[in-house]
């Protein structure tokens, strides 16, 4: 089912969304807490503002001394997640957009490359619970986040946050099935919830600050909401114009002409060429490798999606990934995932050796798949088994 965006979008210029080039205090905004934590943050919030709790203070400290260099590896992004949740479930706005503020202008990454500033909003647009959270939770995190946008109005971390948990709470309304699995409700509450979303952003938009995460947010808007494809497309190069180095731009144009939304077989590939030629050097190489994940590793595939790309500029795109930005078990379950389609013995068995059992769902859809590549890796045989569908719903810009 295709929804189309409302006539408010149509009157808007995209380029009348861009902002004065203001440095962005962007501000994470994210789970939502219990009722017993909102009456207990009732309570504590008629102490001084600036009377930050000991603990409170000590948690700032350390996000406002990590840098590109500190934080590395899983460890150190879970807890940054964690970190912005705390400070989200504690009402700390302030520090939230102190936090936001560092992402934007240290341009800080995680290991594999994944910028500070997404996990950051990955944090704070979603309820702790993911999947698993209730409505309950839901209406907590949104009241939070507007919460945050009352109180400090002039906050673009604050409002691109509220947005994008609209977005989200509109894909947990849809569900992760084939459209004709979706119910009418759950078709109505994703456009409802998502031309929120799009309010919000437009109204954002006006605001001195800028943003990356902004751009993001209203490309999952336009994908749910069908735009043209000049317009998504205006959207992107508006985007890398604002930040050239936030990858995951690229990420969710690849996804918005994927043949599963409104490309055309072999359109994305194309575009990961071009995108990577046009970078050029160690970073064009690794965009290609992104891009190729998108392709391959997020749409109900089999072996013949990775006969459009270029498995030598994949495997020298992770190469450079390693050597700029180290790699993630994410990254590696990616990799090894499309040098079992390559059939690809020797690039996969040192990935497969590192991974041990942690095999990663998002990527491979079942552990048998996954036992089976491993053993494929180690010098086992193929199975004849299908390689299964994957449903790709949600922020996929990893």
């Amino acid at each position: 089912m295709r929804i189309f965006r409302p006539a408010m979008m149509l009157a808007i210029s995209l380029s009348a969304l861009l902002w004065p080039s203001a440095q962005c205090q962007a501000s994470p905004a994210g789970q939502g807490p219990s009722l017993g934590d909102i009456a207990r943050q009732n309570r504590k919030s008629k102490t001084p503002s600036d009377a930050a709790k000991p603990e409170t203070k000590q948690l700032v400290d350390h996000i406002g001394s990590a840098g590109s260099d500190s934080i590395t590896g899983a460890e150190g992004q879970y807890q940054y997640q964690s970190n912005m949740q705390q400070l989200l479930a504690q009402r700390e706005f302030e520090a939230l957009d102190k936090a936001a503020g560092k992402a934007r202008s240290s341009k800080a990454r995680f290991r594999g490359g994944i910028w500070q500033l997404y996990i950051f909003y990955e944090a704070v647009s979603a309820p702790v619970g993911g999947s698993s959270a209730s409505e309950a939770d839901w209406n907590a995190l949104i009241e939070t986040l507007k919460k945050w946008t009352a109180l400090r109005p002039q906050s673009i971390t604050a409002r691109v946050a509220l947005a994008e948990a609209y977005n989200n709470w509109g894909s947990k309304a849809r569900g992760t099935g084939y459209g004709d699995s979706v119910t009418d409700q759950g078709w109505q509450l994703l456009a409802t919830r998502v031309e929120q979303a799009e309010r919000i952003l437009v109204d954002a938009a006006k605001l001195p600050e800028r943003c990356p995460y902004w751009f993001e947010a209203m490309q999952h808007v336009a994908v749910v909401e069908g735009w043209d494809k000049s317009q998504a497309l205006a959207l992107l190069n508006q985007a890398v114009a604002s930040e050239p180095g936030y990858y995951h731009f690229y990420r969710e144009y690849t996804n918005f002409i994927l043949p599963r939304w409104y490309g055309e077989e072999g359109e994305a590939a194309a575009f990961a060429k071009e995108s990577s030629d046009h970078v050029g050097g160690s970073e064009g190489a690794f965009l290609y490798f992104e891009l190729s994940t998108v392709i391959v590793c997020h749409c109900d595939t089999d072996r013949s999606r990775l006969a459009s790309l270029s498995w030598e500029k994949i495997k020298r795109g992770y190469a450079a990934m390693e050597q700029m930005y180290g790699t993630s078990e994410l990254k590696m379950n990616r990799f090894a995932y499309m040098a079992y389609l390559a059939d690809d013995r020797a690039s996969a068995r040192p990935i497969f050796e590192q991974l041990g059992t942690h095999w990663d769902p998002s990527v491979w859809g079942n552990q048998q798949l996954f036992e089976e590549a491993r053993s494929w890796s180690a010098g086992g045989v193929i199975q004849t088994q299908a390689i299964p569908p994957k449903i790709a719903s949600g922020n996929m810009a990893f």
